[in-house]
C-alpha cells in the first residue's frame, strides 16, 4: 500500500500544479469572452453562393420526414 501511495503522490502533485497553472493571473471569472453583449467580435461571415444555398436546400429535403 505504501509503495502505491509513493508512486501516486508525485502524479497527483503534478496534476494539481497543472490545474493551478491553467488559471490566469486575473482569474477566469474576471475575463469576459464576449466583450460587448450582442456584438460578435470576429470576422464577418462570407455570403453563401447560389450553389451552396441549393446544396443546403437539397440536404434539408433529404432530411425531411414527408
Amino acid at each position: 500500500m505504501k509503495s502505491m501511495s509513493r508512486k501516486l503522490a508525485p502524479i497527483l502533485f503534478l496534476a494539481g500544479l497543472l490545474a493551478l497553472g491553467a488559471c490566469g493571473e486575473n482569474g477566469e471569472e474576471q475575463q469576459s469572452l464576449i466583450p460587448e453583449k450582442g456584438v460578435y467580435p470576429g470576422p464577418e461571415d462570407t455570403p453563401l453562393t447560389e450553389e451552396q444555398i441549393n446544396e443546403l436546400r437539397n440536404r434539408t429535403l433529404l432530411q425531411s420526414f414527408n
